[in-house]
């Protein structure tokens, strides 16, 4: 994982000046309304034209943003329940596996969230 500059002074490159300007909080708050706007005028170009789909269930208003919400949910749930089916566990190929590695505690950050 690529470590961060340690001085304010340190070199960026330009791509990077770019990116980190992004992690604002005043940039994700404008982000997060010009998202809500641009749904919200695609929602009131819904009512502007005549729908002409193949089933009438495609007809009704908002169907295609339902129909995607569900699908989406539904690639959800789907990929929690095939993990289970079919996941496997982080020492599955043994510890002769070439990308083994153990790292010392010191070095990993480990942090404790059980609550005792």
């Amino acid at each position: 994982m690529a470590k961060k500059p340690q001085s304010e002074n340190a070199p960026i490159s330009p791509i990077g000046k770019r990116l980190t300007a992004l992690e604002k909080p005043q940039v994700i708050q404008r982000m997060i309304y010009g998202l809500a706007v641009f749904c919200l005028l695609l929602f009131l170009a819904d009512f502007m034209h005549i729908r002409h789909g193949k089933f009438e269930i495609e007809d009704l208003l908002g169907f295609y943003g339902f129909y995607g919400f569900a699908a989406f949910a539904f690639i959800i749930f789907a990929t929690k329940f095939l993990k289970t089916l079919i996941g496997r566990d982080e020492d599955y190929y043994g510890t002769n596996a070439v990308d083994r590695e153990d790292y010392p505690d010191a070095e990993l950050d480990v942090k404790d969230f059980s609550r005792d």
